[in-house]
Parts: structure tokens; C-alpha cells; sequence
């Protein structure tokens, strides 16, 4: 039975994170890139992180507030309702942008409530569902799932994208939150969700919290480098294949299929490898990942563009995979704190204040000058992440 009840928690886990993954490539995912395509420079964007940061901070304490009197299917709903309030908002102010920019900081604010909404629950999720020997394991599988339900989306959406078809984009959304929420609903077996019993995490907790892993120092870091890596490396990534959707499209979903295999090798060893080894060659990889970033030259021909892009992002995947190992293996012991929420409140305030200061510093740049400058920063930042202790696993007790 206990077997039985797991299964079925795995299934409906899979299905909420594969269908927001699918959601998320389909027009998230693009997002810098249609900021871009709008006429937003590179200081305009830096705010739009700042205010999407700031958002997804209040929705923190909202969603934290609101968990306990929700069931499982009413915070599901909210999480689709969120990411189609996003897309709506696109299309009804997207196409106005270039005349009056600020309005694309009404799409931050819907942005950072959306991402709330689905990352926390997903953590929490995960947390729930995993044990401490695994976690590099479990990890890995779900990247699998979700980074093949992400690239579908991504090559849709790019297709679409290209064409500008953004109402046939929230009609796909509004079509694959119906099946998904209806498919979630018809799996058998209750939907089980002990993290909405948490108690509130009272602003008090979060501005004394404090660990001897260095946690806080961390999450503050970390919040930074998501978002060079997601907003400001699709930028670069689209600037070098001549600000093309599809060739956008094809050149990630190539260089996921080319890794795909690395993962699936990784996911089954990295648990029985010595962990501060694997960490130590992952931060160092990472920060080669952003001196190769700084570096590449558009001018490359394309298959030798492709060698160097895979490179970078098996650098950027092991650092993710090895990283996360750590995190969610000291997330598990939090359970009176929840530590995936401290992890938030710090990434984004971080965020706030890094891209606000960016966004000054970038005034009157031009684009990809910019972008260098953003990856040199986070090669210089990127030893900061062996403050990052690991937990001392106690050995078993002796039968």
C-alpha cells in the first residue's frame, strides 16, 4: 500500500511539474527575448527584474499566509491561474511596449507572482517527497522529466513566437492547464500535500535566520546567477543566431538532447561519489562557464558555436545538479523553518537590489557590452559558492 500511495505521489508530481515546464517553454522561457524584440534596453530589463523580484518577495508571505487554508486543488488552480494571468497580460499590454516601456513592469509584477506560486510549490513538493541518500538521484529524474516537457514547449512556442501568434499561445496554455488540472484530479488516490500544514514563517524568523552552512550568504548569491543565466544568456544566445525564434528554439533543444545522456549518467553515481569533490570541480566548471560566456565569438561558425555552447551548459548543468544536491540535502532537515522559503526571501531580496544597481550601472551601454560585463561579474562571484558548507552526516547507529 505504502508502495502503491508513493507511486501515485510520484505521478502526480511529474504530471503538476512536466505541465508547468511545458507551460513555462512556451512563452516564460522567451520572455527576455520578447522584451528585447519590444525595445527594452538592457537597464530596462535589469528593473524588470527588480520589480518581478519584488513581487515574487510579497507573493512569498502571501502564498506562505494562504497555504493552510487551501487543499491541493485549490493551490494547483491558483498556479495555473497565475501563469495564464501572465500571458494574458503579454497580450493585452505586450504590443504597446515599445511606445510606452513601463508597461512592462505590469508583466514583471504578474511574472513574480506566477514564479512564486509554482517554484515554492514545487520545492515544497520535492521536499516532501525525498529522502536523504537520494536526493542527487531523485534530483536528476525529475531534471529529466522536466527538461523534456520544457523543451516540447520551447519548440512550440518558438514556432509560434516567430510567426507572433500570441492568442494561439494562450490558447495552448488555456488548453493544456485544462487537461493538466482534469488529468491531476483523475489519478487515483488523494492528493497529499503535508507542507500546507506548515506554520507561518513570520518576518522575524526570516531577518534572524542564520545556520553554520552559510546559508543566507548563499541564497543571496544564488538569486543573482538564475537570472544571468536565464534572462541575460537567452539574450546572448539570441543576439549570436541572428535574433531568430526558431534557430533560438532549435539550437537549445539540440544542446538538451546532446546532454541528456550526461544526466542520465550523473543522476545514478552522483550520490556515491565523495560530495565536497563533486562540488569543489562543479563551482570551478561554473566559473569557467562564465569566462566562456564572456568570450564567445559570434562570428564562430555553427558547429563549432554548438561545441562551445554544450560546453557551457554541462558546466552549468553539473554546477545546478551538484548545488541542488546540497540544498535540497540540508532543505530536508528544516522542517520548524521551512528552508526552501528562507531561500527565496533571500534570492529575491538580492535580486532587488543587484539588478536595481545593474540596471543604473548598464545606463547608456550598449547591449552585448552589457551582458559581458554581467558575465564577468558572476565569474567573479562565482568562488563565493564554496562558503557553502555541506551537512555532517552522523554515521548509523550500530544494531
Amino acid at each position: 500500500m505504502h508502495t502503491a500511495n508513493a507511486k501515485t505521489q510520484q505521478r502526480q508530481f511529474y504530471l503538476f511539474v512536466c505541465s508547468h515546464s511545458f507551460l513555462i517553454g512556451l512563452f516564460p522561457f522567451f520572455l527576455p527575448v520578447y522584451l528585447y524584440k519590444q525595445g527594452l534596453n538592457m537597464t530596462q530589463i535589469s528593473f524588470f527584474i527588480a520589480i518581478s523580484a519584488t513581487t515574487f518577495t510579497l507573493a512569498i508571505y502571501v502564498w506562505d499566509l494562504i497555504k493552510a487554508s487551501l487543499t491541493p486543488q485549490k493551490l494547483l488552480a491558483l498556479c495555473y491561474f497565475l501563469e495564464l494571468l501572465m500571458v494574458a497580460t503579454v497580450i493585452l499590454v505586450g504590443p504597446h511596449i515599445t511606445q510606452q516601456p513601463a508597461l512592462a513592469y505590469l508583466i514583471a509584477a504578474s511574472y513574480g507572482c506566477y514564479q512564486c506560486f509554482f517554484w515554492t510549490t514545487q520545492r515544497a513538493l520535492f521536499i516532501q517527497r525525498n529522502t536523504d541518500s537520494d536526493t542527487g538521484n531523485r534530483y536528476g529524474n525529475f531534471q529529466i522529466f522536466v527538461v523534456l516537457a520544457l523543451k516540447i514547449g520551447v519548440f512550440i512556442g518558438a514556432l509560434l513566437l516567430n510567426d507572433a501568434y500570441l492568442y494561439l499561445l494562450m490558447i495552448v496554455s488555456i488548453i493544456t492547464i485544462s487537461i493538466s488540472y482534469l488529468f491531476l484530479l483523475k489519478i487515483p488516490g488523494e492528493l497529499s500535500w503535508p507542507f500546507l500544514a506548515w506554520p507561518v514563517t513570520r518576518i522575524s524568523q526570516v531577518i534572524r535566520f542564520k545556520d553554520n552552512y552559510r546559508s543566507k550568504e548563499i541564497f543571496a548569491l544564488d538569486g543573482f546567477f538564475l537570472f544571468i543565466e536565464s534572462f541575460f544568456w537567452l539574450l546572448s544566445l539570441f543576439l549570436i543566431l541572428k535574433q531568430s525564434f526558431i534557430q533560438l528554439g532549435l539550437m537549445i533543444i539540440a544542446i538538451t538532447l546532446t546532454l541528456s545522456v550526461v544526466f542520465l549518467l550523473l543522476k545514478n553515481t552522483i550520490d556515491k561519489l565523495p560530495e565536497q569533490l563533486i562540488y569543489v570541480i562543479a563551482v570551478i566548471g561554473y566559473g569557467l562557464s562564465w569566462i566562456f560566456r564572456a568570450q564567445l565569438d559570434e562570428q564562430l561558425a555553427l558547429h563549432y558555436q554548438f561545441i562551445y555552447l554544450c560546453l557551457i551548459a554541462f558546466l552549468t548543468a553539473l554546477f545546478r545538479l551538484a548545488f541542488n544536491k546540497r540544498f535540497y540535502d540540508l532543505a530536508l532537515h528544516y522542517p520548524k523553518t521551512p528552508y526552501i522559503l528562507m531561500k527565496s526571501y533571500y534570492s529575491q531580496m538580492a535580486l532587488v537590489v543587484c539588478f536595481t544597481l545593474l540596471g543604473w550601472v548598464f545606463i547608456g551601454q550598449q547591449t552585448l557590452t552589457s551582458l559581458n560585463l554581467g558575465y564577468w561579474i558572476a565569474a567573479g562571484l562565482t568562488p563565493l559558492y564554496f562558503l557553502y558548507k555541506t551537512r555532517v552526516k552522523r554515521p548509523s547507529p550500530k544494531p
